[in-house]
């Protein structure tokens, strides 16, 4: 299908297309123009990575002259490869409309571990030897058991023809030329125009220099699935240290001084030259030009600004900075081994301390953690996760004196966490010290001040505002669509009680702390979640996902059912899948999971908010009929860095605790119950079991998509629920031919040819003014239940807007 937004040609590979997919390319296509960032959250199910591909092609071809790039981020490798797939069919119906598309190159960014062809290195399992088994066949000082295909793409570039590269793409066009797919792709990123990575290129300092070079301020970047981009953001930027991590660093610094020793007695001259290399400025600045050999890519990185600078006199010759180092890790080692209870300090305070005891200058930490992997490289080492434990002191003490204030009226984006105990393991005492950031926008402000145009967009945004002010920017658009529906593929409902009686406080169901420490509540609302769970088993047809609010909640209502005789009574009508912590246990759990659906067995997955399976896993078609969401997933209350966190964002960005917390609560349960619809001709009911959810400040954080078929299923008993179950499926087994859509859910070339799509309209000459004042009202407002049931899919012929009534803040 070919059509115009308004002046430029897209190509959609369908026969038909959404309004809503038309309404999200439209967006996309004036904000592009307008030049500035937006905020796009669309429905799950319809289509969005096609919708994304379509208009960001079609602009890159329209506006060749330009020599614009794509960067498109996505959150895991599957995904990455289902972009790529989703790419590979519209370039090819672009040959298949007759239409002459420039020559485009996309293609895969993705660590050494899923490139690698050497055998003796792609064998090896963890990310971290993999990098050290490449290093060891590949340094420069390296002579025997080189890698082959390393040197062949260092000797003689190859160029990659035009064309869309996924993962196995690039690994064939390695083996077939001899050369080392990782580094094919970074000597082709000057001329690729679409680059699709994971989050880190973006958000990780060390590792998006490694593209950063080669995009100009027009690079257009997309963050698909940016729901969770500020916690990406939050983790890429904080580091923890524990106990064990500063014994392995006095380690270090003694093997430091033993291969400085040797280099001294065996070659002086090298360490003469790394030390002219440093007074003259120049060590720096070569090892910003080629991240891609530093030892260490793990650990947050340090800003460019620092490349430009010069290494202080104390710390060039490699004795002295070793000696620094030392005085260092002593200091941190003494800290760590004396917290007997939590506490927080400033950067300031700490450094202060640290200055106080050790007698060293807070601005020369600016440069040490830059100046260890300069000290690796002249020894030569190849293994550098070995040196791990000192990279993370380095880097901690280099980020402090980063981003550390001495304005006492200016919050400073980080704060030093000590705890005796390592939350993930409070059983054992091992105390740690986090550097924490609690500034998402750190990690982005580069991107959103840099690039032209981002494009946050997601299937769970709502509530719209919340994301800019957490990632320190401004939108020009910020939208939510709806969903047209011809039929109600979903069925969302709130389950609050047990019974329809409402007289006994008991009966309403929760898995609120207070209720979960008190057995008594907590046994009825168990038998509550048994008569729900057991009779949509009998009810709903093939796979169903319940999720809880985290490992020890699920734990300790299984326990229970188990207890009870329920799951035993449970696995008669399907059966029962849980996730654990272990990937591999939950990867053949899943795929168990799915053959029970195949063959009509029918099965149940019991899994978590927050897991691998909540984020990254698609429960389409007879996988998931239905998805239980048992209780509100909360944040933890008691985590120090989280407190920390959300203290900072109500002191500088008026977002008070309270608020933060539903609304991470709330995206978080939309994603998990959004995995029940892939598409519109799936179906699937979706059940929010506590009465918490019926909560305006709740409800109102539904994703719109989700809201405009809640209707009045707000506050509902297990037996109403049951009865809406029955009736849904029921109705759902009706047979549907996509005739019916027609007009509706799906616009044919016809109805496009008469809301004017199949031909461009003339150029619109918009003043800055105008411009402003668009983006200025460009938010759209939920809209009430009754403005959802008015929604007029199809545009009247010649208009390039759909008719909308206004909307009224929900």
């Amino acid at each position: 299908m070919k059509l115009y937004v308004e002046d430029v040609l897209v190509v959609f590979p369908y026969e038909y297309i959404y309004p809503e997919q038309l309404d999200y390319i439209t967006e996309l296509k004036r904000g592009l123009d307008k030049g500035g960032h937006m905020v796009l959250e669309m429905p799950s199910g319809t289509g969005k990575t096609i919708s994304l591909l379509s208009i960001l092609v079609a602009y890159l071809h329209h506006h060749a002259n330009e020599k614009r790039k794509v960067v498109y981020c996505t959150r895991t490798v599957e995904e990455m490869v289902k972009t790529m797939g989703e790419m590979r069919k519209l370039l090819k119906h672009w040959e298949a409309e007759g239409e002459q598309l420039r020559p485009l190159r996309g293609l895969c960014l993705t660590a050494k571990k899923n490139l690698c062809i050497e055998p003796s290195v792609a064998s090896l399992m963890h990310p971290d030897e993999v990098d050290a088994g490449c290093r060891s066949i590949t340094a420069p000082w390296q002579q025997e058991r080189r890698c082959t295909y390393y040197d062949a793409i260092a000797q003689a570039p190859l160029e990659l023809p035009p064309g869309v590269y996924s993962l196995d793409d690039l690994k064939d066009f390695g083996e077939q030329h001899h050369v080392c797919p990782y580094y094919l792709v970074r000597k082709a990123l000057p001329v690729v125009d679409i680059i699709v990575h994971s989050y880190l290129y973006m958000v990780d300092p060390v590792v998006s220099e490694v593209t950063k070079e080669f995009l100009n301020d027009n690079t257009i970047v997309v963050m698909d699935e940016g729901h969770n981009v500020d916690d990406v953001c939050i983790e890429a930027m904080s580091l923890i240290f524990t106990k064990k991590d500063s014994l392995d660093a006095k380690q270090n610094i003694q093997a430091l001084n033993m291969e400085l020793d040797h280099l001294k007695a065996t070659n002086r001259q090298q360490l003469q030259n790394e030390y002219d290399r440093l007074v003259n400025g120049l060590a720096l600045a070569e090892l910003s030009r080629s991240p891609e050999d530093r030892p260490f890519v793990t650990a947050p990185a340090i800003p460019a600004s620092v490349a430009e600078g010069a290494i202080p006199a104390s710390l060039r010759q490699a004795n002295h900075f070793i000696a620094f180092m030392q005085r260092l890790v002593d200091f941190t080692h003494r800290i760590v081994t004396r917290i007997t209870r939590t506490y927080v300090a400033d950067p300031l305070t700490f450094l202060t301390k640290m200055k106080e005891e050790c007698a060293l200058e807070i601005s020369h930490f600016r440069y040490i953690s830059e100046r260890l992997k300069m000290l690796l490289t002249t020894l030569q080492v190849t293994n550098a996760g070995k040196y791990r434990p000192i990279a993370l002191i380095a880097q901690m003490y280099t980020l402090l004196s980063m981003y550390y204030t001495d304005d006492r009226y200016e919050k400073p984006g980080f704060v030093v966490v000590c705890e005796a105990f390592d939350p993930t393991r409070p059983q054992i005492p091992d105390p740690v010290i986090r550097t924490v950031c609690v500034d998402a926008s750190l990690a982005l402000r580069d991107t959103f001040s840099r690039y032209r145009s981002v494009i946050l967009t997601s299937g769970t945004l709502s509530p719209l505002d919340i994301y800019p002010k957490i990632l320190g920017f401004s939108p020009v658009i910020s939208k939510s669509f709806q969903m047209t529906l011809s039929r109600k593929c979903i069925a969302p409902v709130i389950v609050t009680r047990s019974s329809e009686s409402v007289s006994i406080t008991a009966e309403e169901i929760t898995s609120s702390f207070k209720v979960r420490t008190n057995p008594a509540a907590q046994a009825l609302v168990t038998t509550a979640y048994e008569s729900l769970l057991l009779e949509l088993a009998k009810t709903v047809p093939d796979g169903m996902v319940c999720f809880f609010t985290g490992y020890q909640y699920m734990g300790e209502v299984l326990l229970a059912w188990h207890s009870s005789g329920f799951l035993q009574k449970l696995a008669k009508h399907k059966l029962i899948f849980v996730e654990t912590q272990g990937v591999e246990e939950t990867s053949v759990a899943l795929a168990n999971y799915r053959r029970a659906c195949d063959i009509g067995r029918g099965a149940i997955f019991m899994s978590i908010a927050r897991g691998k399976i909540a984020e990254g896993i698609d429960f389409d078609r007879h996988y998931g009929r239905a998805v239980v969401m048992f209780g509100v997933p909360f944040l933890p209350p008691n985590d120090e860095p989280l407190r920390q966190r959300m203290h900072w964002m109500e002191v500088c960005l008026g977002i008070s605790e309270s608020e933060f917390r539903n609304f991470d609560a709330m995206r978080q349960a939309s994603q998990c119950i959004g995995r029940v619809l892939r598409n519109k001709t799936d179906y699937g009911m979706m059940l929010m079991v506590d009465k918490r959810f019926a909560l305006n400040d709740k409800r109102k954080k539904i994703p719109r998509w989700i809201f405009q078929c809640l209707k009045n299923n707000t506050n509902l008993s297990v037996d109403a629920a049951i009865a809406v179950a029955r009736g849904f499926f029921k109705e759902m087994a009706q047979p549907w031919e996509h005739e019916k859509d027609l007009g509706t859910t799906l616009l044919s070339k016809e109805a496009l040819e008469r809301m004017g799509q199949l031909r461009p309209s003339p150029p619109k000459f918009v003043s800055s003014a105008d411009a402003t004042a668009a983006a200025a009202t460009s938010v759209v407002a939920p809209k009430t239940e009754e403005e959802s049931e008015s929604i007029v899919p199809l545009r009247e012929p010649g208009s390039g807007v759909r008719k909308r009534k206004r909307d009224d803040e929900m």
